[in-house]
Protein backbone atom coordinates (compact mmCIF):
# COMPACT_ATOMS: atom_id res chain seq x y z
CA UNK A 1 0.00 0.00 0.00
CA UNK A 2 2.61 2.03 0.76
CA UNK A 3 4.38 1.55 -2.71
CA UNK A 4 1.16 2.59 -4.62
CA UNK A 5 1.02 6.12 -2.67
CA UNK A 6 4.66 6.62 -3.33
CA UNK A 7 3.99 6.15 -6.96
CA UNK A 8 0.42 7.45 -7.28
CA UNK A 9 1.04 10.68 -5.58
CA UNK A 10 3.59 11.84 -7.74
CA UNK A 11 1.62 10.53 -10.88
CA UNK A 12 -0.96 12.30 -9.67
CA UNK A 13 0.50 15.77 -9.03
CA UNK A 14 2.16 15.60 -12.39
CA UNK A 15 -1.17 14.99 -14.52
CA UNK A 16 -2.58 17.74 -12.43
CA UNK A 17 0.00 19.67 -13.54
CA UNK A 18 0.39 19.35 -17.30
CA UNK A 19 -3.51 19.89 -17.13
CA UNK A 20 -3.00 22.95 -15.86
CA UNK A 21 -0.53 24.00 -17.83
CA UNK A 22 -2.50 22.84 -21.55
CA UNK A 23 -5.60 24.52 -19.93
CA UNK A 24 -3.59 27.76 -19.60
CA UNK A 25 -1.90 27.03 -22.76
CA UNK A 26 -5.24 27.31 -24.58
CA UNK A 27 -6.54 30.71 -23.33
CA UNK A 28 -3.99 32.38 -24.39
CA UNK A 29 -3.80 31.37 -27.23
CA UNK A 30 -7.88 32.18 -27.92
CA UNK A 31 -7.20 35.45 -26.41
CA UNK A 32 -4.82 36.79 -28.39
CA UNK A 33 -7.05 36.33 -31.57
CA UNK A 34 -9.82 39.05 -30.60
CA UNK A 35 -11.88 40.72 -33.54
CA UNK A 36 -12.16 44.34 -33.08
CA UNK A 37 -14.05 46.98 -35.36
CA UNK A 38 -11.73 48.79 -37.91
CA UNK A 39 -11.55 52.61 -37.87
CA UNK A 40 -10.94 54.34 -41.21
CA UNK A 41 -9.24 57.41 -42.24
CA UNK A 42 -11.74 60.13 -43.10
CA UNK A 43 -10.13 62.99 -44.39
CA UNK A 44 -13.23 65.28 -45.04
CA UNK A 45 -13.50 65.67 -41.64
CA UNK A 46 -10.09 66.98 -40.16
CA UNK A 47 -11.16 67.32 -36.06
CA UNK A 48 -11.82 63.75 -36.18
CA UNK A 49 -10.79 61.77 -39.32
CA UNK A 50 -10.21 58.58 -37.18
CA UNK A 51 -14.24 57.13 -37.96
CA UNK A 52 -15.26 53.60 -36.53
CA UNK A 53 -16.57 51.30 -39.30
CA UNK A 54 -19.07 47.92 -38.99
CA UNK A 55 -16.10 46.04 -40.69
CA UNK A 56 -14.45 43.30 -38.15
CA UNK A 57 -11.00 43.02 -38.25
CA UNK A 58 -8.02 41.29 -36.01
CA UNK A 59 -4.73 42.37 -34.73
CA UNK A 60 -3.14 39.13 -35.74
CA UNK A 61 -1.29 39.37 -38.80
CA UNK A 62 -2.88 36.77 -41.20
CA UNK A 63 -0.93 38.23 -43.62
CA UNK A 64 -4.01 39.97 -45.76
CA UNK A 65 -4.68 43.87 -44.81
CA UNK A 66 -8.82 44.65 -43.16
CA UNK A 67 -10.24 46.75 -46.00
CA UNK A 68 -13.57 48.06 -46.78
CA UNK A 69 -14.88 49.15 -49.63
CA UNK A 70 -16.31 52.26 -50.98
CA UNK A 71 -17.22 54.03 -54.02
CA UNK A 72 -13.99 55.96 -53.89
CA UNK A 73 -11.92 52.42 -53.83
CA UNK A 74 -10.75 50.31 -51.13
CA UNK A 75 -9.83 52.01 -47.91
CA UNK A 76 -7.22 50.30 -45.23
CA UNK A 77 -8.41 49.51 -41.57
CA UNK A 78 -6.75 50.60 -38.18
CA UNK A 79 -7.21 50.06 -34.72
CA UNK A 80 -8.71 52.96 -32.49
CA UNK A 81 -6.84 56.27 -33.07
CA UNK A 82 -6.01 54.84 -36.71
CA UNK A 83 -2.16 54.25 -36.22
CA UNK A 84 -2.27 50.45 -35.87
CA UNK A 85 -2.79 47.86 -38.88
CA UNK A 86 -5.22 45.97 -38.44
CA UNK A 87 -5.54 42.46 -40.90
CA UNK A 88 -8.62 40.62 -42.39
CA UNK A 89 -10.12 37.55 -39.85
CA UNK A 90 -9.17 34.11 -41.94
CA UNK A 91 -12.58 32.32 -43.19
Amino acid sequence: MKKIRQIALPLAILLIGAGSAYATNVVSETSKKVDIPGWKIDLANPQSPCVMTEVQCTTDNSGLPCEISEPSGDQQLYQTGCETELFRIPD
